[in-house]
């Protein structure tokens, strides 16, 4: 149910946000762990390079060209949702299939339509295949080490682009195949995060938010205790862009709230200074990682199983919700269990 009242985006964040607290079994989709910490860029930059670093990691993006055919047609850098969205599209596809090789436009179709988005030769539809066409020729140099051992690694994750072109009166390119080079490949399934579909699509329309909610999906679930990260940090990492901390903070809490809205199980308090991050599970628990691989092995591994909703009551779960609506009640339960379980082997 909606309510006219409030925007279509804060209508669909609520809808999302119900259906995420009701039901545990989600159409999952991947990011690699790479772009949960070091971010593409919000806005297309005037340069046709970008970069972006963070402590001793720091990311290069250099803008591409694609072959049409007749002539070599310049992309743009990959900036904004509609880059993220089709790479974490293109991510998803390689991990399910366990292939490099991803077929696009049947895919494209059935993703943007799982996000909501107009597949009709509307204006999102050709947004998405433009920002698919940048992330395929753009290239990638990623940067680790301090000075005393510093690691150059050269890449470029789409190694071949295999396109057709339709409509004879105004050729148009759009990609059959794309195939993710063997390195990229490889390093994803070893480290591809877990993303619930339905907060994605929730948050299609800020870049920002799509950046807090895969960041915290990297990170939350690997704390062993509280840290406290300050506003100047979060703004050296995700908020270059901003020469003002304050202005960012202002945009970097908007797209907080929205991605927490979607992640019900995170444990991210605001504190003088900044956030405060607890150790939580991730936005996918271990029952509903579908498939063998990377990240998704460690997750299982990690985390005790949730709760069977039959093992609560409904007076419970009702109770609970009205005490604590953003909080998921099959996680507090298995943490619970854990703590139990911990307390019964220790000797009276």
């Amino acid at each position: 149910m909606t309510n006219e009242k409030l925007s279509p985006i804060h209508n669909r964040i609520i809808i999302a946000a119900t259906g995420i607290m009701a039901d545990h079994e989600p159409l999952i989709e991947y990011q690699h762990s790479l772009f949960c910490q070091v971010a593409l860029p919000r806005s297309r930059p005037e340069s046709r390079v970008f970069e972006r670093s963070y402590r001793q990691g720091s990311i290069r993006i250099e803008a591409g060209v694609l072959w049409n055919g007749k002539t070599w047609v310049e992309q743009p850098v990959p900036a904004g949702p509609k880059p993220r969205l089709a790479l974490i599209h293109i991510n998803s596809e390689a991990v399910r299939t366990r292939c490099p090789v991803v077929e696009v436009e049947r895919s494209a179709r059935k993703f943007m339509e799982r996000l909501g988005l107009n597949t009709d030769g509307g204006k999102d539809y050709n947004l998405f295949k433009r920002a698919m066409m940048a992330l395929a020729a753009c290239r990638m140099a990623l940067g680790f080490g301090g000075e005393d051992r510093p690691v150059t690694v050269d890449t470029k994750p789409i190694r071949r682009f295999e396109a057709w072109i339709t409509n004879d009166d105004q050729p148009v390119l759009w990609p059959g195949e794309i195939e993710l080079s063997r390195e990229y490949f490889d390093d994803l399934l070893e480290h591809a995060v877990p993303l619930d579909g339905r907060a994605v699509r929730a948050l299609t329309h800020s870049a920002m938010a799509l950046d807090a909610y895969a960041f915290f999906a990297r990170r939350l679930y690997t704390l062993k205790k509280p840290v406290k990260v300050m506003w100047h940090q979060f703004h050296e990492q995700f908020g270059q862009e901003y020469q003002n901390v304050k202005e960012f903070k202002k945009r970097w809490l908007e797209g907080v709230r929205a991605a927490l809205a979607v992640y019900p199980s995170a444990k991210v308090e605001q504190v003088i200074g900044g956030l405060l991050l607890n150790p939580s599970f991730p936005p996918v628990h271990r029952s509903s990682v579908a498939v063998s691989v990377g990240l998704a092995d460690h997750v299982r591994r990690r985390l005790p199983t949730p709760a069977a909703p039959k093992s609560l009551k409904a007076e419970t779960i009702e109770r609970f919700r009205d005490l604590w609506p953003r909080l998921d009640i099959y996680a507090c339960k298995a943490d619970f269990d854990v703590w139990l379980e911990g307390k019964e082997q220790k000797p009276t």
